[in-house]
């Protein structure tokens, strides 16, 4: 089972920031209608992590880290299947 845990952006009051909402690095709005990227979240669908920051490239670094920790998935499809196209990858 693959997990997701996208990204999303909110301003200082908790609502979402839409992608639209272009901003600098620094979280400082690009939109003039946005008062600016407060925080970045993501929260994984295995139910046990989720990060808040300030800082959206900390947050994309720590999924990083936390998807890392999941076991790989098995691969799929009969094994003499596998074993054939392994022989054709040579």
């Amino acid at each position: 089972m693959t997990h997701r845990a996208p990204l999303t952006n909110h301003h200082a009051d908790g609502t979402g920031c839409p992608a639209e909402h272009k901003h600098t690095t620094s979280g400082k709005p690009l939109h003039p209608d946005c008062p600016g990227r407060a925080y970045t979240q993501a929260i994984c669908s295995c139910g046990d992590w989720q990060m808040k920051n300030p800082g959206k490239g900390y947050v994309n670094e720590s999924l990083r880290r936390h998807r890392a920790s999941h076991p790989k998935p098995d691969p799929t499809g009969p094994k003499v299947l596998r074993d054939l196209l392994r022989l054709d990858a040579r």
